[in-house]
């Protein structure tokens, strides 16, 4: 059904009774994916902001390893006695006599190894 305005132009009066309650559907669906959309992004911000506390305590504790070794607050243990190591490479290689030793602290998660040639 068309209605003529004051204006002359024509507008459409006709209301389609099936689509009613369309738009509110629609909002619920839209928000409903949404809520699922925020809902993995949390996830996966807390996720990646607990890797990167780990890596920041990992970095520390390494520090504060490597300080400690080079200060000679370490203790020492010998793995291997008086074994060849071999290095080999694409230019060539080398061998020599070795100790391998292992320096850990107390309170520090990790190792270094080290070897000193005989």
């Amino acid at each position: 059904m068309w209605k003529e305005t004051s204006a002359g132009r024509h507008i459409s009066t006709k209301l389609n009774s099936d689509q009613r309650g369309t738009s509110m559907v629609t909002v619920l669906v839209s928000f409903a994916l949404l809520l699922l959309c925020l809902t993995s992004f949390y996830r996966v911000q807390k996720m990646t902001e607990s890797m990167v506390m780990n890596s920041k305590d990992m970095i520390r504790n390494n520090s504060s390893l490597m300080k400690a070794f080079y200060l000679g607050e370490t203790t020492s243990t010998t793995i291997v006695s008086g074994e060849v190591l071999i290095f080999e490479g694409e230019d060539g290689g080398f061998a020599m006599t070795a100790t391998l030793h292992r320096a850990q602290k107390e309170g520090l998660n990790g190792s270094i190894y080290y070897f000193e040639e005989e």
